[in-house]
């Protein structure tokens, strides 16, 4: 649990140092084909630092396959445009401490099965749902099955969706990584 709390702490002090100066986007440029990189660039601030961190986390650990290094520059990707700021970030990490229900009661709309963009709750639907609205937008810009694939389930524990092994330890090392960042 502290280091839990250390790395959540981590992380907000990155995002607020992460504005202060420029990104560095060069690597995702490399690495990603023209529409997969517009996909990382309308990515905010903090999610692409958080993205190229977890792509350096992945690469001191050797060789990274093409689609393992496209998953960590856009595994958060589903986040854009969700209006979801700092403070939401924190109150959702606290409601997710909780464990009370909270955060899914807040990322679901009365009567319907997603909240509307621009909705007060869209941002708690946006970060509880990411991982397959992320996987839905890299498959609309052509990215490849495994790299959607490990976009849709970085989140979840491999053993529980992911059949092939290969694509599974992908996925665990992909974790890993953004368990660092």
């Amino acid at each position: 649990m502290l280091i839990r709390c250390k790395y959540r702490v981590g992380q907000f002090f990155m995002r607020l140092r992460v504005g202060q100066a420029p990104i560095d986007t060069e690597a995702a440029r490399s690495l990603l084909p023209e529409a997969a990189f517009a996909l990382f660039d309308s990515m905010s601030p903090g999610d692409q630092a958080h993205a190229l961190c977890v792509l350096r986390v992945l690469r001191q650990g050797g060789a990274v396959a093409d689609d393992v290094a496209e998953a960590a520059l856009l595994h958060d990707v589903g986040k854009v445009g969700s209006g979801l700021t700092l403070p939401h970030r924190v109150l959702i990490v606290l409601l997710k401490w909780l464990d009370g229900g909270l955060l899914e009661y807040l990322a679901t709309e009365p009567g319907r099965n997603a909240p509307l963009p621009g909705s007060w709750r869209y941002p708690f639907h946006a970060q509880a749902h990411h991982a397959e609205l992320g996987a839905q937008r890299c498959a609309q810009v052509g990215c490849s099955p495994s790299t959607v694939a490990l976009v849709a389930h970085h989140e979840v524990a491999a053993h529980e969706y992911l059949s092939d092994p290969a694509l599974r330890a992908k996925l665990m090392a992909l974790q890993r990584a953004d368990e660092c960042c």
